[in-house]
């Protein structure tokens, strides 16, 4: 037996696997870059093996949503597939004249072109200015920043009684409008910031339509989100399915250069749209949810001397943990102000942890419940 053909064999095989793990390890790093991001915090394990569970879970999380998309409008995909389908085979085993098979491939490659477009500048776009929602600066709390990054104008004019609106429409912490800014379908559509928002809490969902927003429930936005998300993977994996199977070569110099632009259209703006995926992933799906805790401490007054920096017992989301200490979300109540506290194991009596809680839910029932002191529990 000849070795060198196994040896060949073998390595391929060796740098494929390397190839995976670092796409799995790359895509899971992009998930992680844009969670952290939204949450306004250090809070991702920045290992190997986390990156790419991360970006198992986010292909899982992808294929399911794609799935149920599908599966809602499944007589639409049929007769696409069927009709696309006839056509290819019309076209393959049937003499038609020369420049049907071009005019047939611009009908399939300028409406995905189109709605690749449509999905990085409507969706994957806008979320790059989601930043700090969890934690805020010292001047603003998570909601007024969010506030102030969806929707700058309303923000400045608003009239509302809630005090994370009022503290978004303040001199000091509302930024300048650009005329960018100033445009109404930027503002007021389905943007994933808002169905973000929207998605956390009904009483958010209550405030935003005061300022001008539409109002939805929680379930309904969260569904939008989601199906929006699902659109936009299907959207990556059409185009790459359209650039593999895209092989003819039209005698005619126009079709041919036509065929030539389109094409490299949909390569650049399917790898932008691609690459933005896993971003859009970790900054709205896999971003908020945190899993929810009931911490003990050990004599919480011997901690601090200062009664308002002490330990209080109690229900925290747990942002991250290592064998030495677990980092909680302190949110304080009436006011929505947040701060990470990283505890040390030695301190804790015990810990109870519970199911996942959403942060941004959490933060709107500390805004909403101005009575009592300490942390929100």
């Amino acid at each position: 037996m000849d070795s060198k053909p196994f040896l060949k064999s073998g390595l391929m095989t060796l740098l494929a696997g390397i190839s995976i793990t670092a796409a799995f390890a790359a895509t899971g790093f992009i998930a992680a870059f844009g969670r952290e991001q939204l949450l306004g915090v250090m809070v991702s394990d920045w290992s190997v093996q986390a990156l790419t569970i991360l970006a198992g879970r986010c292909a899982a999380d992808s294929f399911f949503l794609v799935l149920n998309v599908v599966v809602r409008h499944w007589l639409m995909f049929t007769l696409a597939f069927v009709v696309i389908g006839s056509a290819v085979i019309v076209l393959r085993h049937r003499m038609v004249p020369a420049w049907v098979s071009p005019v047939a491939e611009c009908a399939i490659a300028i409406p995905l072109l189109i709605w690749l477009v449509t999905v990085i500048v409507r969706f994957e776009a806008p979320t790059v200015a989601l930043r700090g929602w969890i934690v805020a600066s010292e001047q603003a709390t998570p909601l007024s920043t969010a506030v102030r990054q969806l929707h700058p104008r309303v923000a400045v004019l608003a009239k509302s009684s809630t005090d994370y609106i009022r503290a978004a429409a303040s001199a000091s912490n509302a930024p300048g409008v650009t005329r960018l800014q100033d445009y109404y379908f930027l503002n007021q559509k389905d943007t994933p910031g808002v169905l973000l928002l929207e998605a956390s809490s009904d009483r958010v969902a209550r405030d935003l339509q005061s300022i001008g927003f539409k109002y939805r429930n929680r379930d309904g936005a969260r569904n939008m989100l989601l199906s929006t998300y699902a659109r936009a993977v299907l959207a990556c994996l059409l185009a790459l399915l359209y650039v593999v199977l895209s092989a003819q070569c039209p005698e005619s110099k126009f079709w041919s250069d036509l065929l030539g632009i389109l094409r490299s259209a949909v390569i650049v703006t399917s790898a932008v749209a691609t690459v933005l995926v896993p971003y859009v992933y970790g900054k709205l799906v896999d971003s908020t949810l945190f899993q929810d805790a009931h911490v003990t401490y050990l004599a919480p007054s011997t901690v601090s001397t200062d009664q308002k920096d002490a330990l209080v017992s109690g229900e925290y989301p747990v942002v991250s943990q290592t064998d030495k200490s677990i980092s909680l979300l302190s949110i304080s109540r009436g006011g929505g102000n947040t701060k990470i506290i990283e505890v040390p194991r030695e301190k804790i009596v015990q810990i109870d942890f519970g199911a996942q809680v959403d942060a941004l839910a959490k933060i709107s029932e500390c805004v909403s419940n101005s009575t009592g002191q300490g942390e929100c529990q």
